[in-house]
């Protein structure tokens, strides 16, 4: 009789484990079928299908023969579009609370962003969301963040550092280092990457000479160097032969790069006036396409694959006099302007909003792919600004960013033609996150 409970025992577990091994074996099919791919690879959409496989893309079909696996869910998508899941280049989602962000991103998700690159935040609340998210512990866009590398002056200087380090003194967490010619870089940058960090971003009172050294040393580690496209003392053509992969704003760039002497930002001053009449000076200086120092820096950031973070939506959105003003008039504001040339030397435009979402809910991303239009990038380039270029910046462009066999299936489903007009990226009939579609 034992003999026997011991052997039903052991067929008990037999066929637990082996139904254990069946249920991991068993793998979710979504089949996706007839829309027009645009695949941000190609310039044009091609009607196919996909199938996915739990999160990853199997394949794609143009021929018109579509496989559905036994169990598989299929959605008929004529007459639709498929373009891949949206990514905003600059956000800053944790000066509120942490459910503020969890509401935030999921908004955002919703609106096909399901990737964010948080530029500078508390580092505390950005590992959580960014664990969480990836897991589906909670629902939203996938977070990607950097820490700060500052000099003293800016974390002494400014309270915004302070408003994301609650409970500790700004410059001096794992999130925000003010750094100096004596800092170990090693372990700044350690910090960073132990915190989940993708990027280090270098701020303001760095010189070229250090930006040089804390850029080279988090490339040794693997991390991502952002930057804003100025960071005083040192200018933008520094920046990019410093080893930036993305640098933000395009407003006043260039004339930072003409100014004459040291550049300055705003804390090197002793009052807002005298910073005000110095920035008054420097935005009067003149350039155009033709200029030397235009195109030997847009020639170095194409060289030195800098991509840069246009962020058009603030030189536009906060100005009344810029938001009302024609697509014609529009195209002549400096930030657009400086984008334009850009453009046509070559230079990656990556799409950021720096204001990821409205009082009323609105996700900005989409007004930022329109600017981007307006400052001459053809529709199928403000996509790929949204997607594989904002990729690129991030690291993640073997894994996200186009629609190709093998990458994660981040996607977004749209009623409209985008390719027609940039704002049908607005007119959304499902977004898929990880193959899942979101509810």
């Amino acid at each position: 009789m034992k003999k026997i409970t011991l052997l039903f025992a052991a067929l008990l577990l037999y066929t637990a484990a082996h139904s254990q091994e069946a249920d991991k074996a068993s793998p979710t099919y979504v089949v996706l079928k007839n829309a027009t791919i645009i695949d941000a690879v190609s310039d044009t959409g091609k009607t196919g299908s996909l199938l996915i496989k739990d999160d990853r893309i199997e394949t794609i079909s143009y021929d018109g023969a579509t496989t559905s696996p036994e169990g598989a869910i299929v959605y008929d998508l004529k007459g639709k579009y498929i373009i891949p899941g949206l990514i905003d280049a600059h956000v800053h989602i944790t000066h509120g609370t942490l459910k503020e962000a969890q509401n935030q991103l999921n908004t955002a998700l919703k609106a096909g962003v399901t990737g964010v690159r948080d530029m500078g935040g508390d580092g505390r609340m950005l590992t959580l969301l960014k664990k969480n998210m990836k897991i589906g512990e909670d629902i939203g866009s996938d977070v990607f963040f950097s820490t700060i590398i500052a000099g003293p002056e800016f974390f002494a200087s400014d309270p915004r550092p302070q408003e994301v380090a609650k409970g500790a003194k700004a410059g001096e967490v794992s999130w925000q280092k003010a750094i100096t010619d004596t800092t170990d870089l090693r372990q700044a940058v350690a910090e960073a990457k132990g915190l989940g960090a993708t990027a280090i971003k270098v701020y303001l009172n760095v010189d070229k000479d250090l930006f040089k050294k804390v850029a080279t040393e988090a490339k040794r580690q693997n991390l991502k160097v952002w930057a804003h496209g100025v960071v005083p003392p040192t200018k933008p053509l520094d920046i990019t032969n410093g080893g930036a992969d993305v640098m933000s704003h395009a407003g006043s760039l260039l004339q930072y790069q003409m100014a004459k002497g040291e550049i300055k930002g705003r804390h090197d001053f002793e009052s807002r006036e005298k910073a005000a009449e110095w920035k008054a000076k420097l935005d009067a200086i003149k350039w155009d396409k033709n200029t030397p120092e235009v195109i030997q820096l847009f020639d170095a950031m194409k060289n030195n694959n800098s991509i840069l973070d246009a962020t058009l939506f603030v030189y536009y959105y906060f100005k009344e006099d810029i938001k009302n003003m024609s697509d014609e008039a529009l195209g002549q504001v400096d930030a657009f302007r400086a984008v334009t040339i850009a453009y046509e030397q070559g230079v990656k435009i990556g799409a950021g909003s720096d204001h990821m979402i409205s009082e009323d809910g609105t996700i900005n991303l989409h007004t930022e792919l329109k600017l981007l239009t307006t400052a001459g990038l053809s529709n199928i380039d403000a996509i790929r600004a949204a997607t594989i270029v904002n990729a690129e910046g991030l690291g993640q462009e073997k894994n996200i960013g186009t629609i190709e066999e093998g990458k994660i299936a981040n996607l977004v489903i749209l009623n409209t033609d985008p390719l027609e007009n940039i704002s049908n990226t607005l007119d959304i009939k499902y977004v898929f996150k990880r193959g899942v579609v979101v509810q």
